[in-house]
């Protein structure tokens, strides 16, 4: 079965973007500083090439839960 991960674009405080991904093991990455929010689509498509060449899946997380976002996420790497 292939491994998951999932992913979010942000919409931060200052007016950037960011894309926060999952894995299943819970560890939170984000790239942030994202100008616009084609750059955060173009982000996310890089990442699921990256991760589709180790058999990886990429899925977007539609809803954000309550009392999460730019800065309710705690992230353990960035990239």
């Amino acid at each position: 079965m292939a491994r998951v991960v999932t992913y979010s674009i942000v919409d931060c405080a200052d007016g950037r973007f960011a894309v926060v991904a999952v894995a299943a093991s819970g560890a939170s990455y984000r790239r942030g500083e994202l100008l616009t929010l084609a750059e955060a689509e173009d982000c996310a498509e890089d990442l699921r090439v990256a991760l589709a060449g180790c058999g990886v899946v990429l899925a977007r997380r539609d809803a954000t839960p309550p009392g999460t976002g730019a800065t309710g996420i705690a992230l353990s790497r960035r990239w």
